[in-house]
């Protein structure tokens, strides 16, 4: 049954929509599916706030090029959903190739990230990246850590003449305790 134009203007603008609120999509092929492992697909994916949606392909063309994204027409052919990753896209794409290791039938052609489409091998090194926090952390620890490093140089000196000073204090003491001791045993 053909869809009215009223409903196409809805899709490509649910699909605009989609896109611009994610980091990135993997096309895949689910053409034999039950709706369970759909569901089930789903359901792992909503745990790394991803989603999953069935999409007629010259409407997402359309949507893909409106967002500004890649077009790659030669995944877009055949029965296409898309896995979108709305906020940590490494770990949306390892839990559709974890999804698709377990499943002959579920096949992923590969993604598009921004003005970049990738092939199903790019996608495999990405899956393999640190979660988003861990990065954020390392990033915030490798911009901290000379700023830190300065801190500790300009208090040394300030720690040396104090070392220095304490040096001297605990060598006067010690000179007149044994003043002391000498004039008693004297």
């Amino acid at each position: 049954m053909a869809i009215t134009k009223g409903r196409k203007e809805e899709l490509v603008a649910e699909y605009v929509d989609m896109l611009r609120n994610s980091q990135g999509v993997v096309v895949t092929e689910y053409r034999g599916m039950k709706m369970a492992q759909l569901d089930a697909l789903r359901s792992k994916l909503r745990e790394t706030n991803g989603g999953f949606t069935v999409t007629k392909n010259t409407l997402l063309k359309i949507a893909l090029r409106e967002v500004g994204m890649a077009v790659p027409d030669d995944l877009l052919n055949g029965p296409v959903a898309l896995a979108v990753a709305y906020e940590d896209l490494a770990q949306t794409i390892k839990a559709v190739l974890d999804f698709s290791e377990g499943n002959e039938i579920f096949i992923v052609k590969g993604g598009v990230i921004g003005t970049s489409a990738v092939g199903s091998d790019r996608l495999e090194a990405i899956s393999n990246l640190p979660p988003l926090d861990m990065l954020r952390a390392q990033l915030l620890g490798t911009i901290t850590m000379p700023l830190t490093q300065l801190v500790g140089l300009m208090n040394e000196p300030g720690r040396q003449v104090v070392a220095v000073i304490q040096a001297a204090t605990d060598g006067l003491v010690n000179v007149l305790a044994a003043y002391s001791q000498k004039g008693e045993a004297a």
